[in-house]
């Protein structure tokens, strides 16, 4: 367990906090992005551990170590086929000696998608697969019903977002601050961070209030607007901060609530749809320029969040709609997965995932 927290001198009781990450992460110039008037910063949080890192493992950290994870169950999750939170889940299960049930949709299947599934399935991962977003009652029908496990496992909400969880982020924009004070960087007007269901932006947000660090926080979408939007962001900012009260918020601060906490650090938010393409996890063009630009830079970022995001910033750089220090949190866990990966992982993929995966081009022997 963790002892020492940023949030301690903030809170009566801290949550237990298993050691799964290195803290803090390292900030690194970018000058390969700047622009006229914008010094470019990047957050190396693709650094948090040796098994897989990026952001997910900071809420791993807060949500195994409390009730209701952190018995011998298995636990139930939800995200696509190439989800980074399962991802991150299934590893950190399996170092545990525990299992993880997942509920899938398909996703476009690229090289990085198919890598992540068959990481999935080579630690032991149990899916129910459906063939889109709108489809995933079914997976829970199926789940509860006709396909029931023998141990059913506690949910857990995708991307690990609850209060408690994205307390990690809270966590981690007082590091931020923390990291300016030290002189790691100049305090920046603007940060950049992919959103999917908000625990990682909102967790900054209020961490950065806490610290009194004014920042314009750029929320870069990988979901449709009907997905991710301002209810969404509000709604998960009061879920953070009322864990933050259950903890034992210092009384003053619990009383501004969430928004009143915000504007009196001169913490702002605004969410950027501009980079989500056709949809969700469907790679663009502006993406993939992102991915390769960042791969000359040394970060191995993905195309369904942190390309996106990427692509945000650099239009916005490029539009002079930015200046001064900027930052971009780099949350993509880029370890290379090649080792805990089995060879024939293929003939465990489900029947009818496969079919859909080789009729959406994917190089998968067929199903017998």
């Amino acid at each position: 367990m963790k002892r020492e927290h940023h949030l301690s001198p903030f809170l009566r009781n801290p949550p237990a906090r298993l050691d799964l990450a290195t803290l803090p992460t390292p900030v690194e110039r970018a000058p390969w992005l700047d622009a006229p008037g914008a010094a470019v910063y990047v957050k190396r949080d693709d650094q948090t551990s040796r098994l897989y890192g990026g952001g997910k493992v900071r809420k791993l950290e807060w949500l195994l170590a409390n009730p209701p994870y952190d018995d011998r169950r298995p636990i139930v999750s939800v995200g696509g086929i190439g989800s980074h939170h399962l991802v991150a889940l299934a590893l950190h299960l399996q170092a545990q000696g525990r299992e993880l049930h997942a509920w899938v949709f398909d996703q476009v299947p690229t090289a990085h998608t198919l890598k992540d599934l068959a990481l999935l399935l080579s630690t032991g991962a149990k899916l129910w697969a459906v063939p889109t977003r709108p489809a995933l009652p079914l997976a829970w029908l199926a789940y509860r019903t006709w396909a029931r496990p023998a141990q059913p496992g506690v949910y857990m909400p995708p991307g690990g977002t609850t209060g408690l969880g994205s307390l990690g982020f809270v966590e981690a924009g007082l590091e931020l601050a923390q990291q300016v004070k030290e002189g790691a960087l100049p305090a920046p007007q603007a940060l950049y961070v992919t959103g999917g269901t908000c625990g990682s932006c909102c967790g900054l947000a209020l961490g950065l209030a806490l610290a009194g660090l004014p920042v314009r926080i750029r929320v870069v979408s990988a979901l449709e607007r009907l997905y991710l939007g301002t209810y969404l962001l509000k709604r998960t900012l009061n879920q953070v901060f009322a864990a933050l009260v259950r903890a034992g918020l210092r009384p003053e601060l619990a009383a501004l609530g969430p928004a009143g906490l915000l504007a009196r650090a001169g913490v702002t938010w605004s969410i950027d749809h501009s980079q989500v393409g056709s949809g969700y996890a469907v790679p663009t063009a502006a993406g993939e320029e992102a991915v390769a630009l960042a791969a000359g830079g040394g970060l191995a970022l993905e195309t369904t969040y942190t390309g996106k995001c990427l692509a945000a910033l650099r239009s916005d750089l490029a539009a002079g709609a930015v200046s001064g220090p900027v930052l971009f949190w780099d949350t993509h866990g880029a370890n290379d997965l090649r080792p805990h990966i089995l060879p024939g992982w293929e003939a465990r993929v489900p029947v009818a995932l496969r079919r859909r995966l080789i009729r959406a081009g994917a190089a998968l022997p067929a199903a017998t």
